[in-house]
């Protein structure tokens, strides 16, 4: 079973993580509302960059997961900058002996008036195969 969690300030990764939930056949949830009761193959986990760093809510969550709850985590995000979260990630996961998927899926996401139109129908379609492309729900052509 795969799972698709994100922290969304503004809307952008919130619309990314709707099209990596179709890619993955999962539902996505936000932060707030995340409970993993059963054990996940992958963990798609979406986040912004907010002044250098993932929201403190995506932190606290992570923080909080074990080793027998996910297999695989996969990151996605949006940012206004070329920052990804996926070291953060890997920094908070790697010591509980989670794997964190290096293949990770970042695109640009408006801010103020910086990238505005992103992340657009072309990024969505990007997300969706990223998700595809890594739980292996895709024919290989």
């Amino acid at each position: 079973m795969n799972k698709v969690v994100y922290a969304s300030r503004g809307g952008n990764t919130k619309k990314v993580a709707g099209a990596v939930a179709k890619g993955a056949s999962a539902k996505a949830v936000s932060v707030e509302e995340a409970n993993l009761t059963e054990p996940v193959d992958i963990l798609f986990v979406g986040g912004s960059i907010y002044a250098g760093k993932i929201d403190g809510k995506l932190r606290d969550f992570l923080s909080g997961l074990k080793k027998d709850q996910v297999k695989r985590v996969a990151v996605f995000g949006t940012a206004a900058g070329k920052k990804s979260a996926l070291p953060e990630v890997k920094e908070i996961l790697n010591p509980k002996g989670i794997s964190v998927i290096g293949d990770a899926f970042q695109c640009k996401g408006k801010f103020l008036m910086v990238n505005s139109g992103h992340p657009n129908a072309d990024d969505l379609k990007q997300a969706e195969a990223f998700a595809k492309r890594v739980s292996g729900t895709h024919s290989h052509e």
